[in-house]
């Protein structure tokens, strides 16, 4: 484990030994960074782009200060300067829970990202094919998956969190219903009704902050949780690839028109595009020219959706062969590839059809 990992560990095990705090779940956060090898490994691939990573909020919260006052020798003099300390007392709990919120957010970050450089050092190694169950391939994918626990570790971090501030913004209700009771007591000066003001604001001021301290942090829970969920599935799916040593949905060869058509022949089970075609690819003369309209449809179908997937379907005529369709479909997918759409939104998938030549139709959905 690098010095660095292991002081960032001992961090986020800081940030959760607070006086006063406690959890049912002592374990440690796994580091950030994963094993040493897939450092390497890491270190080796293209650095991703900010945008993989979850879309999780940016606020830093930070209460505003508690106003100094006296005591005035009264009953409700005492009780303001009670008042105040419990205040204060809360308003650190604000900062603890927050410098806890950024710590892991901070580990969400790191984590994406290594995550998809590793991600994609595999991915550009299948699409260019690689031994059938390539041992080192497999290697990487145990890193990535060590990363998808750091993701669980995350996420049970934040619900740990969500239920600290929870108490705290109940705390924080408490405290305003007493200082507002207060006025009725009997035998305050006027002083005393001036500092329960004053309290009062910056206690109100205090709990809608924490309040939206904790509606962040919970939609933080929602959105780690999807990232993770699709994080999963994508490594189920390039184990899959790396048992072939190819990769694409369904595992289809990037290079060679009989490698694609023998894939096509094999899988009964592909998905069939249904409805009207998002575009049609004729491509029966050479020298097609078909790239500049494709990519219009596509790039207006993921502006409509991002999340689109695309059905690449290769339809040949009944009585006629199915290769050259299958070799135009393989084609298409590795057009779709370079147009930045990603192999996990591609299924591509073979019928015959009522066709006089052999075409290629991308449906989305």
């Amino acid at each position: 484990m690098t010095k660095s990992a292991t002081n960032l560990s001992f961090m986020m095990l800081a940030v959760f030994v607070m006086s006063g705090c406690s959890y049912s779940s002592d374990a440690l956060f796994p580091s950030l960074f994963g094993s040493d090898e897939q450092e390497n490994i890491a270190s080796a691939a293209p650095e991703a782009s900010a945008d993989v990573v979850p879309g999780l909020g940016s606020t830093n919260f930070e209460p505003v200060k508690v106003s100094e006052g006296g005591n005035t020798g009264t009953f409700v003099g005492q009780k303001v300067v009670m008042f105040r300390s419990e205040l204060t007392q809360l308003q650190s709990a604000i900062r603890s829970n927050n410098a806890q919120l950024q710590q892991i957010r901070a580990s969400v970050i790191n984590n994406a990202l290594q995550y998809h450089k590793v991600i994609g050092m595999i991915e550009a190694k299948l699409q260019v094919g690689t031994t059938p169950g390539n041992p080192n391939m497999f290697a990487m994918l145990d890193g990535a998956q060590n990363n998808i626990q750091v993701m669980n570790a995350n996420t049970n971090a934040l619900s740990q969190l969500a239920a600290k501030v929870s108490a705290d913004a109940a705390n924080t209700d408490y405290l305003v219903d007493a200082i507002r009771a207060s006025y009725s007591i009997s035998g305050a000066v006027d002083e005393d009704h001036r500092q329960l003001r004053i309290l009062e604001n910056e206690a109100n001021q205090t709990s809608i902050l924490m309040n939206s301290l904790l509606n962040e942090v919970n939609s933080d829970i929602v959105r780690q949780k999807q990232y993770v969920a699709t994080a999963s599935d994508n490594i189920g799916n390039l184990a899959a690839a790396i048992k072939v040593g190819s990769y694409g949905v369904n595992n289809v060869p990037l290079s060679g028109a009989s490698a694609a058509a023998s894939h096509f022949g094999a899988s009964s089970q592909a998905v069939v595009g249904s409805g009207s075609p998002l575009f049609v690819a004729k491509l029966n003369k050479a020298g097609t020219k078909y790239k500049e309209g494709l990519k219009q449809a596509v790039n207006s179908a993921r502006a409509k959706k991002p999340s689109v997937v695309f059905d690449v379907v290769a339809v040949s005529p009944a009585n006629g062969s199915s290769a050259g369709a299958k070799s135009n479909a393989t084609q298409i997918f590795q057009d779709l590839i370079d147009m930045g759409v990603g192999a996990d939104k591609i299924n591509l998938s073979a019928k015959t059809g009522n066709v006089t030549s052999s075409e290629v139709q991308i449906f989305v959905r």
